[in-house]
């Protein structure tokens, strides 16, 4: 019989020690795993391929194939009750017999499982006391005019202070000029200045320093988080899906520009001598304009590397860059907006120009790769606005008359899902016990965390529903579509199309939601 076992670290964790990961699989290696299912992700997420794939996996090994699951702790598995028991619900029906390393823990009475429901309600209040730590911490150093922990290319943080990083950083052959990192960040600037786009900062710059800025497919590494018994457990086999994580960023990965990256940093005020606050839209997470950014300013003149005022001048020109392009001397909605993505590379298609059409009497647009513009993609051909829903629509009409072909699967909603099930047994274990803060604590987390399997579950039926009847309806007849005014169709194609794919001025595939 066989010994799995699963590792988990974090993000943080594998940032600051690349051998995390690797320890705490040698430590289950030795434990008698052999076949190892891992993650590099924080504990509140649920959406990770080595623990998917194990849950995945038990439930298809037939009875007796597995004796037993190791893992170092309970908290390596999830804080997410709702998942915990739905491993261990699967863990139970194969007859596998779960143990943690460094936490006995015992599932077979009222007061083990007791246990465990209190270790994991302590363990999602830990992160949220962790959270509001950080926040205070932002706060106070906000209110101290104190800079963040990380600090932008060229400049390091010493005695909680914005300084210029003067370490060598590259080499120009032209006139054999060596430039420090704060250095190489006034030559960007002063390139900027010398262009006036951004775009062509990014041509110039790699052409400076030779950067080979051809991009390549997203990496789509197919393979799951598992080490066999065969399998060395070192670092080259681990699987580099969350690259983030597991190398290390700049200088490591050379001075490859992007244009929103690019642009990003040309108005960071960090730069100016001020440092910026509260910069994210919560909880959303997106960043807000550079105009509704909050600036300390002062926080550190004697080291900026521009000046104020040619920080404002940045500013001013990337406005004015925007206000005159054709897309904002006449509103037209882009019913194809983020949906449209280039077959070489994966980039998003944009709108470049446009031309009025007198005798049909309306507005052609043309779309292309965008990392086109800076020579990262050769993907150069632009597709027009009416030959993209022509091809577009000829797809969904296809799918619409496969869909339109299938037996209608009724979703029954009232049996509930075995993860529910174990839920509400805990739960009515907990409501037994005599009344105390851990246990009310425990009995909230579990009742939010059935609550929210509910409501997955409808939601998923539900959405699953109104897309195929959207699809159905809306294009098993082409005039349909054509009737539509743009804002319709935009709603219409976001709430059915998760992408496009476009090589050229062909669409190649149309990937729909809910429908794979």
């Amino acid at each position: 019989m066989n010994v799995w076992g699963y590792a988990r670290v974090s993000t943080d964790e594998q940032a600051e020690d690349k051998g995390a990961l690797i320890k705490q699989m040698r430590r289950l290696r030795d434990a008698g795993a052999t076949q190892i299912y891992y993650d590099v992700e924080s504990r509140t997420s649920d959406r990770r391929k080595g623990l998917l794939q194990l849950i995945e996996d038990i439930n298809a090994s037939a009875p007796g194939k597995v004796a037993k699951l190791l893992f170092i702790r309970i908290d390596r598995l999830t804080s997410s009750s709702m998942t915990f028991y739905r491993l261990m619900d699967a863990l139970k029906k194969k007859g596998i017999q779960p143990s943690a390393l460094d936490e006995p823990f015992d599932l077979s009475s009222i007061g083990g499982e007791l246990t465990i429901d209190v270790r994991l309600a302590a363990s999602k209040y830990e992160v949220k006391m962790l959270a509001m730590r950080v926040k205070k911490e932002r706060d106070t150093r906000k209110e101290n005019k104190k800079p963040h922990w990380n600090a932008p290319l060229g400049y390091i943080v010493e005695d909680d202070k914005y300084k210029r990083d003067e370490r060598p950083c590259v080499c120009l052959l032209a006139g054999k000029r060596e430039l420090t990192r704060s250095q190489l960040m006034r030559f960007v600037f002063d390139t900027f200045f010398t262009v006036g786009t951004v775009s062509q900062t990014v041509k110039v710059l790699h052409d400076t320093f030779g950067i080979q800025a051809n991009a390549v497919p997203k990496a789509t590494d197919s393979r799951i988080n598992i080490l066999t018994e065969n399998e060395e457990i070192v670092l080259e086999n681990i699987n580099k899906s969350r690259s983030g994580a597991l190398n290390l960023r700049y200088p490591h990965t050379g001075l490859k520009w992007s244009v929103s990256g690019l642009r990003s940093i040309l108005v960071n005020p960090i730069y100016a001598g001020g440092t910026l606050y509260n910069i994210m839209v919560r909880p959303k997470g997106h960043r807000k304009p550079f105009d509704e950014w909050e600036v300390t300013w002062g926080t550190h003149e004697d080291e900026a590397i521009i000046t104020r005022e040619e920080h404002e001048r940045i500013k001013a020109t990337i406005r004015e860059n925007r206000n005159n392009r054709w897309a904002t001397e006449q509103k037209h909605i882009n019913p194809f907006a983020n949906l449209v993505k280039c077959a070489h590379c994966g980039a998003a298609y944009s709108r470049q120009c446009k031309k009025l059409v007198k005798r049909q009497g309306f507005i052609r647009h043309h779309y292309q790769c965008s990392f086109y513009r800076t020579n990262a993609c050769q993907n150069g051909r632009m597709i027009a606005s009416d030959e993209l829903e022509k091809q577009v629509i000829h797809h969904l009409v296809r799918e619409a008359e496969k869909l339109a072909g299938l037996v209608e699967q009724k979703i029954d909603n009232t049996e509930e899902s075995a993860e529910i099930k174990t839920l509400r047994t805990s739960l009515n274990t907990l409501d037994a016990l005599p009344s105390n803060p851990a246990i009310e604590k425990a009995k909230e987390d579990m009742r939010m965390q059935i609550a929210t399997a509910l409501a997955m579950t409808n939601n998923t039926s539900t959405q699953y529903l109104i897309a195929k009847e959207r699809i159905i309806s809306a294009f098993s007849n082409e005039r349909y579509w054509q009737q539509l005014e743009p804002e319709d169709k935009q709603t219409l194609l976001k709430g059915c199309i998760k992408k496009i794919v476009v090589d050229g001025n062909l669409v190649t595939g149309v990937e729909l939601l809910y429908l794979h």
